[in-house]
């Protein structure tokens, strides 16, 4: 769309799954989108599944391209939201086929004789036992819809983290976090956006019935076993931008996700 906010390298029409059973709190993000990941590439129809689907080469590799992202959908941003999960959301990287996408995605997520959505159960032992299936309702609650994520065509300039952004590295010295900071800026243009003109990071949320940043599980690097550092982030842009935005090492398991906040209930 000429004159259109700019956007990330991820569709804006989420794919919304709804999340039935005991409440899941958003500290469990990692647990609950690998359990979903899980889940799609067993059911994917096609063996192995694709590199866009899996986010690794026929080699094993990590693609270096734009993939599939899982992330949670939880009730934030009112007087009184709690941050439980509510659904799921199924990101899609932009310019994907949208053949490709129905041909892997359409037989797990719809009954192929009846077309309705089908059910799953979604378990990780202790942790998760619950279903999620597609959420076809016409008018679902704000947190469900794909615009309160995106922004819509108008976007946002204001962002805030929902799960925390993970950083890529650790810095010393007394300018560390003004290097940490220069990194999520550097961060927005490994996702197709502008660099954000400003950066806070904090240990607590900026969004109201989001979790500390510290109750959220740490995500091991897979080189060395180490773990990385996260923390909450708002971004502040020179002009609107468009979502979903997911940021950080974290961004295809549901961390760096973050809210548009100010442009409304539209």
């Amino acid at each position: 769309m000429t004159g259109s906010a700019p956007h990330t390298v991820f569709e804006p029409t989420l794919t919304v799954l709804l999340l039935r059973g005991e409440p899941v709190s958003l500290c469990k993000t990692l647990k609950v989108t690998e359990a979903l990941r899980g889940l799609l590439l067993r059911e994917c129809p096609e063996q192995p599944p694709p590199e866009w689907f899996s986010g690794h080469t026929p080699d094993g590799k990590p693609t270096k391209g734009p993939h599939l992202g899982l992330t949670p959908l939880p009730f934030v941003d009112s007087e009184r939201a709690d941050g439980r999960i509510v659904g799921l959301a199924v990101i899609l990287p932009r310019g994907l086929d949208r053949e490709d996408a129905r041909n892997c995605l359409e037989p797990i997520l719809r009954d192929p004789d009846t077309g309705l959505p089908r059910k799953h159960r979604l378990f990780s032992g202790r942790h998760l036992d619950c279903e999620i299936a597609l959420d076809s309702r016409e008018d679902p609650p704000w947190n469900l819809r794909p615009t309160a994520w995106t922004g819509g065509e108008r976007g946002s300039c204001v962002w805030a983290s929902v799960t925390p952004v993970v950083l890529n590295r650790h810095y010393n010295g007394a300018d560390q976090w003004k290097r940490v900071e220069e990194s999520v800026k550097i961060a927005c243009q490994h996702v197709g956006l502008p660099r954000a003109r400003h950066v806070r990071l904090h240990p607590k949320p900026y969004v109201r019935g989001v979790p500390p940043a510290d109750k959220f599980a740490q995500v091991i690097r897979k080189a060395d076993g180490g773990r990385c550092g996260h923390s909450h982030a708002l971004l502040t842009f020179d002009q609107p931008v468009r979502g979903p935005l997911m940021l950080g090492a974290g961004r295809f398991r549901g961390y760096g996700f973050c809210r548009p906040m100010d442009h409304g209930r539209r």
